[in-house]
């Protein structure tokens, strides 16, 4: 939907239309509709460029205080990682300067220089502006080509476009005029509409000029665009007057980089070509944005442990979390430890049961003695792993982990293991592990233990179906499945690039920085950062250790590390002291020895597009409409429906229709196989036709995916090791040969 205004009466006004606003939905407006981003109505009637929303008003986003920190957080990491991942490319042989990398509002000289919260605006994107562009025209009967700078120019010309008014030199009276749909772009994030110049670097004036703006033979300010051939990069501009072709296609180079090169533009013109492109490629805007899971107010001091210079907290936190525990306090040190701090009634409860303990072992009953035992001891448990604990213990993280969290700057904040321990954390807190009154909704519901939304009505049926279930997740290796009702994430978008969307690029045999840019300013003079929070179903899933850790023994790892599922250390933890980085954009993803890292990963994502697909087929949701969250070091996913839109309760619909059916359906051998068959076997077990899914809704660009990992085949392209070698399958390995 469109508000369109009126010309204005004031001077300035009248030589530009006013900015009408357009409305969809939150995610497409922080998206695909962001400023920047090309677009056409319904019809397909004009293409126009998105700009932030001018309204003297600001939108602000209705986000607690916690949430603002954590985006800063993630917007510093994010232009951090952005900055030093593009400027590596400066060499002493070819300079790159740090202008082209990233936008000049986040630099001081050749540094980067992050905006403060004080100078953006945290923005609801409710409405976004627009202005038609490119106002370029041409028309299909004689192919003249007009171009103007301002819709109040277009507006004024409109004579020109009447069918009996051709202006070329043929005069046929018979004029068809078109926006012509092809922009130039380049990867310094700048865009141009057709015309018949070219920018280069004037040395008289010391700038950039747009050279060939007339013919060079005649004068004449005419042209014709020649669209003969198929391809747009063979389209060319032509003298209408004389018939002189400048060129034998059109060309253009970038005004930002003509700018930045000066005179040593002509030594490095491949580095300023433009490329031809429809507005409606997707290679002509591209939106760079980041997600995390919301905090509960409760779990705020688990927030604190992302904070940077808090690396010993995040020590503690990942030594308890995963066992890595110290020695527990002897009877007296507790008592201590208690009294000092004011928990009097704690040790007396202790002395009590105490009393009690030794009554039973005097009298010889032991099993009344084993039964007080065990009640003893969850005290003391409880004591040790309540939120905080009443009895701190020391913990003694393993040299390796330590070292991984100094190191945590390698890390992008998407991939970093320690920040999706904290943030499964949060999400078991506060959904998963949450209890909730005897009749009320949970806000999590386990499949094998369904409430009674989900449950059939007859409790025979019910029991059935839960066996079933529990079955079935045997056999998918399963630990855990259910319904999170309410999955809430924060999703913000602050920039944007064109032609790739990642910091550096090939082209033409040569690395190239992409530049980040930021969005226009505001009325306020502030730089907008798009927020849509969302709260909608999800599935949570987590694999079993022992399953997992047999297939990773089972294709041969190279780096397993010793465990024992009886011990206090869990895999998890073993797993963490593998991790390793693979760089914000996957640039440190190499093929190399078969790692177990990597493989858990591998097997993560794979099994969480597997339920993608599986979901997207029983529930009626479209596959781009889902999104996917990985926590490698808790052998857990989630899967979740994106969008801002009322939730109609489709997944939990899936399960109450489809339950054990589902399931099963991911067990089918149909459901691994890809149409492509042997073509994509041998290319790594993953592409379009089977796993991959689209790029919005995959958490890594389709990296780290093969249908091997599940049930069997050759290894994937990541791993040297195995390469052309058949390894076994997760559900293969859960299953011996029953599947």
């Amino acid at each position: 939907m469109s508000k369109n205004n009126n010309f204005a009466n004031d001077e300035e006004d009248q030589r530009q239309i006013r900015t009408p606003s357009m409305s969809r939905s939150r995610n497409q407006l922080a998206a695909a509709y962001a400023p920047g981003s090309f677009f056409t109505f319904e019809g397909g009637l004009g293409a126009c460029i998105s700009i932030p929303d001018q309204s003297p008003t600001v939108d602000e986003a209705q986000i607690s205080e916690p949430t603002r920190e954590q985006i800063m957080l993630r917007l510093r990491e994010a232009w951090q990682s952005w900055f030093t991942r593009a400027y590596d490319l400066n060499t002493g042989e070819r300079h790159i300067e740090a202008r082209q990398c990233i936008d000049e509002m986040l630099l001081r000289e050749n540094t980067l220089s992050p905006l403060g919260a004080s100078h953006i605006s945290f923005v609801n994107p409710l409405k976004m502006g627009y202005a038609p562009a490119p106002l370029t025209f041409v028309c299909n009967t004689c192919g003249m080509f007009k171009g103007y700078d301002s819709v109040a120019e277009v507006a004024k010309d409109q004579h020109t476009f009447k069918p009996d008014n051709c202006p070329g030199p043929t005069k046929l009276k018979r004029c068809k005029w078109r926006q012509l749909d092809v922009i130039f772009v380049h990867w310094s994030g700048e865009w141009m509409p057709a015309t018949p110049g070219m920018w280069e670097w004037s040395t008289k004036t010391s700038d950039k000029a747009l050279v060939g703006k007339q013919c060079a033979s005649c004068g004449s300010r005419d042209f014709i665009l020649r669209t003969d051939s198929p391809r747009i990069g063979e389209w060319g501009f032509e003298c209408a007057s004389c018939g002189h072709r400048e060129r034998a296609s059109w060309l253009q180079n970038d005004p930002f980089t003509t700018e930045v090169f000066r005179e040593n533009g002509g030594r490095r013109v491949g580095e300023r070509r433009m490329e031809p492109i429809s507005y409606r490629a997707s290679s002509a805007f591209y939106a760079q944005a980041e997600q995390f899971i919301i905090f509960s107010e409760r779990d705020q001091n688990l927030l604190g442990l992302l904070a940077e210079q808090n690396e010993q907290a995040l020590g503690s936190f990942v030594a308890g979390k995963y066992g890595f525990g110290g020695a527990e306090p002897t009877s007296d040190e507790m008592k201590t430890i208690l009294l000092q701090g004011g928990h009097d009634t704690e040790w007396e409860s202790h002395e009590s049961i105490s009393g009690m303990l030794d009554l039973a072992q005097k009298l010889g009953d032991t099993k009344m003695a084993s039964t007080i035992q065990m009640e003893q001891r969850k005290l003391i448990r409880r004591w040790l792993d309540s939120d905080p604990p009443l009895i701190p213990v020391k913990n003694e993280l393993p040299a390796t982990l330590k070292s991984l969290i100094q190191r945590r700057s390698e890390f992008s904040s998407r991939y970093d293991p320690f920040v999706l321990a904290v943030e499964h954390e949060a999400l078991m807190r506060s959904k998963v592990s949450r209890t909730s009154a005897d009749g009320a909704r949970a806000p999590f519901v386990r499949f094998y233990r369904l409430d009674q939304d989900l449950a059939p009505k007859n409790e025979q049926d019910k029991k059935a179906q839960e066996d079933k279930t529990l079955d079935l997740m045997d056999k998918l290796g399963l630990a855990e499945l259910g319904l999170i009702r309410e999955f809430e994430l924060c999703r913000f978008t602050h920039g944007y690039s064109r032609v790739n969307p990642s910091p550096v690029m090939e082209k033409r045999g040569q690395m190239v920085p992409v530049r980040l840019r930021l969005f226009e300013l505001l009325k306020n003079n502030k730089r907008p950062v798009y927020v849509v929070n969302q709260a909608n179903e999800a599935i949570h899933v987590s694999l079993r250790p022992e399953n997992v850790y047999t297939w990773l023994k089972a294709v041969g790892v190279t780096d397993l590390p010793d465990w024992d599922p009886n011990g206090t250390v869990k895999l998890g933890g073993r797993i963490l002291e593998t991790a390793e980085p693979f760089g914000r954009y996957f640039s440190h993803l190499h093929p190399g020895d078969a790692s177990t890292y990597r493989y858990v990963y591998t097997l993560l994502h794979s099994y969480a597009h597997l339920f993608m697909k599986a979901v997207a087929e029983f529930s009626g949701l479209d596959l781009g409409s889902l999104g996917e969250y990985l926590f490698p070091a808790d052998l857990s996913f989630v899967i979740y429906r994106n969008g801002t839109t009322m939730d109609l309760g489709n997944l939990s619909s899936l399960w109450r229709n489809e339950n054990n059916r589902f399931l099963a359906h991911l067990l089918e051998p149909a459901s691994h196989r890809c149409n492509s068959g042997s073509l994509c076997d041998f290319g790594g077990g993953a592409c379009p036709d089977c796993i991959m899914v689209p790029e919005t809704s995959c958490v890594a660009q389709n990296q780290l995916l093969s249908r091997a990992v599940l049930r069997g085949g050759l290894s994937p392209r990541e791993d040297l090791t195995h390469k052309d070698q058949r390894i076994p399958g997760f559900l293969e390995v859960v299953n011996g040969s029953n599947i």
